[in-house]
């Protein structure tokens, strides 16, 4: 029962982030699909009313096209529509994502769990840990795959990569707070 309701929360997670990106497209606007609407099974409902933060990330043709999303906690189903959304919008690294890309666009939704702080480095498993730093008002985040994208294949090397990325001096995460987290990944 228990592989049924993640299949059928997997489906529609999907779905909503697909339906999110072609309102957009098709009508300037999104709207907003209540999941108490839609004839779904209680323990799948209950799935994706739980609070959780959540990236978006949306590729075309494996590579990034957009990466947007929270560690504020929200309902999945809220959260995955605005960040479908944004992704596919309003990522500074890309041009909006246009119609003609629909049908080359795969979508993978990173549900953040077990968010815990980090005493010694050496607790991130790399593949398997994403990263948190907070340095005074300046801050980042990477995802777990990130590593494995990058050839990563220390903590170490992980964190000056996030350093990079918010654009400090590699190091920088010695004098920072951080923290990492495990991924449930939803991916077409």
């Amino acid at each position: 029962m228990k592989d049924k309701v993640f299949e059928e929360k997997k489906r529609i997670i999907i779905e909503l982030a697909k339906r999110s990106i072609k309102s957009k497209i098709e009508k300037g606007d999104v709207e907003e699909i209540n999941i108490d609407s839609l004839n779904l099974d209680e323990k799948v409902k209950n799935e994706l009313k739980q609070k959780h933060g959540v990236f978006v990330t949306i590729r075309k043709k494996g590579k990034l096209r957009g990466c947007i999303g929270t560690l504020a906690e929200d309902e999945i189903w809220k959260q995955v529509q605005k960040y479908a959304v944004f992704s596919s919008f309003n990522d500074p690294r890309f041009e909006p994502l246009e119609a003609s890309e629909l049908s080359e666009i795969s979508i993978e939704v990173s549900i953040i769990k077990q968010v815990e702080d980090v005493k010694d480095i050496s607790e991130i498993k790399i593949g398997e840990d994403g990263i948190i730093i907070d340095m005074k008002g300046k801050g980042g985040v990477l995802l777990p795959d990130v590593a494995i994208e990058y050839g990563v294949s220390s903590p170490e090397e992980f964190l000056n990569l996030l350093c990079k990325k918010i654009g400090v001096h590699p190091g920088s995460w010695k004098n920072a707070k951080i923290k990492k987290f495990k991924v449930e990944k939803i991916s077409e």
